[in-house]
Formats: C-alpha cells, structure tokens, sequence
C-alpha cells in the first residue's frame, strides 16, 4: 500500500460502508477450533445478515454464538480502500415473513432455494480502517 494514509473509522462509518459489499467473511468457532467462510451478506437496521444454503452447517454454528465478521473494498492497485469487522451475537431469523423478505431481496453470488436460512449479526463493536481514498 506504499505511501497510502491509513484512516481510522466511527461505528457509523463502519455500518455505511458496509451497506456498500455484499461478500464477507464469517469468523466462528467450529468443533473448538476457529473457522472463517465467505459468505453472501445484506445490512438491515444495523445487522449483518447473512444468507446460508439449506445445507450449510453454518446455522447451527452461529446460533446464538459470538461471532466476528469482515468485509472490504480495495482498488486492483491496493492503495486505495476500506476494512471493515464487526463483533457481534449470531441469530437465526425463523419468522417466515421476514425470511421471505429477505429472500426476495438478499443479493447472493451463489445459487440459492427457497429452504436458504438467514442469521443476523446485531453488532455490538465495530472498526474499520480506510486507506487512500477508499469510498
């Protein structure tokens, strides 16, 4: 990244940005041991939500779990860009309305079906860095 200026990020800048990706990385424990996916992601009201294959393992690892999440922006030069990471606690949305809301709504680069489940992160920490002019 050279001679790029590092900047440090509010809460709320941090919330901003990630209204912008929409591919992250989950960090969570699995069989005691940490464990990192890729994930297709949304923020709604302050929440990461996370959309996850009907067979993922994934919900049953993050439900109701402390769970870290990243997510980041950076030019193809790397001088320019963002990171973002949450804290937070992991749920599992159950109320079909809202799960079909989301799944109307909720951008995924993978195929999806109508039995994806969704987790919400409510964040609780949140810290960012901005390099260059990463917007």
């Amino acid at each position: 990244m050279g001679g790029s200026r590092a900047e440090s990020l509010s809460h709320g800048e941090c919330l901003r940005l990630l209204e912008r990706a929409g591919v992250g990385r989950v960090v969570y424990t699995k069989h005691a041991m940490p464990a990192i996916d890729l994930v297709a992601y949304t923020m709604r009201e302050g929440a990461v939500i996370i959309r996850s294959p009907e067979h993922s393992e994934l919900p049953a690892a993050l439900r109701n779990a402390v769970v870290a999440f990243q997510a980041d922006r950076l030019s193809d030069d790397l001088t320019a860009g963002w990171t973002v990471s949450v804290v937070g606690h992991a749920t599992e949305i159950s109320d079909d309305a809202e799960v079909a809301r989301l799944s109307a709504a909720a951008r995924t680069p993978w195929p999806t079906s109508a039995a994806d489940r969704f987790l919400k992160i409510t964040v609780k920490l949140a810290s960012g860095t901005r390099i260059g002019n990463g917007r």
